[in-house]
C-alpha cells in the first residue's frame, strides 16, 4: 500500500512544479487527501490527484487517481475477519472533450482495482447549450465490467453495470439557476455479497439476492445568489428500484464569501429509505430464496453535516502559483441504525500557467 501513497504524493509534487511552466491559463490540478473513520473502527486515508488541462481552445483533458488505504474493520471483511483487514483501493480515469460551438462530447475510462473487487469503466456524454447558454441539455452512457471475489474464495464473478443520464439546466433569473434530471441504471450478474452473514435460523448465511436490479432517479437542484456574496443551493433527490427501495434525499447548504481571500460553505443532508422487499434483521422458518445481511437494503434515516472554508492567499506563498487555494472540509454522518463517520478533507487547487 504504501508504494500507491508514495506515487500519488510524487504525481502531486510532479503537477505542483509543473504549474509553474508557461501551460494554457485556466487549467487547473487538485490535490486532495481525506480520512475517514468510523462505529465499525474503520480508519481510510485517501490522497487524490486531479488534472484539468486545455490543449486548445476546443479540446481539454482530464485526469483523476486516487488511493484509499483502509486499516482495521473494513467492510469487506468485518464479518469474515473479527479484527478486520488492512486493504487498498486504487482508482484513475482518463476523459478527452472536444467542443464543436455550442455541442461539446466527452469521452473516456476508467479502472479501479481493490483487494476483493475489480472495475472497468468506459463512459461517454454529450452537452449543447441553447438561447446563448441560457439553457442546457447533457446527457450520458457508462458501462461498467465488475469482477467481485468470493472471499475467502479466491474466485471471481462478473458483473455488469449500465448506466445512462439525462438532465436540463435552466437560467431562471438573473440571480437564479434550475435543473432537473434523470438517471437509469441496470445492474446484472453476481450480485451477492460474499462478505456479509444473515441470521437464518440461527445460522449465520452467505446472502443471496436477485441476480438482476434496475434504478431510478429523479432529481431536482436551485442555484440562488443572494446579497452579500452568499449563495443558496437546495437540491432533492427520489430513488426508486425494482428491489422496492424507496429513498429521498434533502441537501440545504449556504455559501458566503467573507473576504477576497476567505469563504465558507455549510450544508445538511437529510436521507431515508425503505428496505429491499427481501429485507429481515433475521430470518425463521423455511430457508427463503432470497435473504441479506447487508445493512444497506434495511430501512434506516441518516443525516449528514458539512462545513467547508476555502482560502486563496493573496500573491505567491511557499512558491505556488497566483490564485491558488487551500480547502477544509469536515464532513459527520450520522444515522438511526447505529453507523457514524467522520471525514475530514484538505485539498490545494494549483491553476496551471498563473505566475
Amino acid at each position: 500500500m504504501r508504494r500507491f501513497v508514495l506515487f500519488a504524493i510524487a504525481a502531486a509534487m510532479t503537477l505542483c512544479l509543473a504549474a509553474d511552466r508557461d501551460w494554457a491559463q485556466n487549467n487547473e490540478v487538485n490535490v486532495q487527501f481525506h480520512t475517514f473513520e468510523d462505529t465499525r473502527s474503520a480508519t481510510i486515508l485517501s490522497p487524490t490527484v486531479d488534472l484539468e488541462k486545455d490543449f486548445t481552445d476546443r479540446t481539454s483533458l482530464r485526469v483523476n487517481f486516487g488511493v484509499d488505504l483502509i486499516s482495521a474493520a473494513s467492510d469487506s471483511c468485518a464479518r469474515c475477519h473479527r479484527n478486520g483487514v488492512s486493504s487498498s483501493h486504487e482508482s484513475g480515469g482518463l476523459s478527452v472533450t472536444e467542443k464543436f460551438g455550442d455541442l461539446k462530447v466527452t469521452a473516456g475510462g476508467a479502472y479501479s482495482q481493490e483487494t476483493f473487487y475489480r472495475a472497468t469503466t468506459a463512459l461517454g456524454s454529450v452537452t449543447r447549450n441553447f438561447a446563448n447558454g441560457n439553457t442546457t441539455v447533457a446527457g450520458g452512457y457508462s458501462f461498467s465490467l465488475n469482477r467481485p471475489e468470493l472471499h475467502p474464495l479466491r474466485e471471481s464473478r462478473n458483473q455488469y453495470a449500465s448506466d445512462a443520464y439525462g438532465s436540463i439546466t435552466q437560467t431562471l433569473t438573473r440571480t437564479t439557476i434550475g435543473q432537473v434530471g434523470y438517471e437509469l441504471a441496470h445492474v446484472s450478474g453476481y450480485l451477492d455479497n460474499p462478505f456479509l452473514r444473515a441470521d437464518v435460523n440461527g445460522v449465520m448465511m452467505v446472502g443471496h439476492v436477485p441476480d438482476a436490479r434496475t434504478r431510478q432517479t429523479i432529481s431536482v437542484r436551485l442555484r440562488q445568489a443572494l446579497p452579500a456574496d452568499t449563495f443558496l443551493e437546495a437540491d432533492y433527490r427520489r430513488y426508486f428500484d425494482d428491489w422496492q427501495i424507496r429513498s429521498n434525499a434533502v441537501n440545504l447548504g449556504v455559501t458566503h464569501h467573507f473576504t477576497p481571500v476567505l469563504s465558507g460553505s455549510a450544508s445538511y443532508r437529510w436521507y431515508d429509505q425503505s428496505g429491499a422487499y427481501f429485507f429481515q434483521p433475521l430470518y425463521a422458518g423455511p430457508v427463503p430464496q432470497f435473504f441479506t445481511g447487508d445493512f444497506r437494503l434495511e430501512p434506516f434515516t441518516s443525516s449528514l453535516y458539512t462545513g467547508k472554508v476555502l482560502i486563496t492567499p493573496p500573491g505567491r506563498i511557499l512558491s505556488l502559483p497566483h490564485g491558488s487555494g487551500l480547502t477544509l472540509q469536515y464532513d459527520r454522518y450520522v444515522a438511526d441504525n447505529g453507523f457514524q463517520a467522520a471525514i475530514f478533507s484538505a485539498g490545494i487547487r494549483l491553476p496551471l500557467g498563473a505566475k
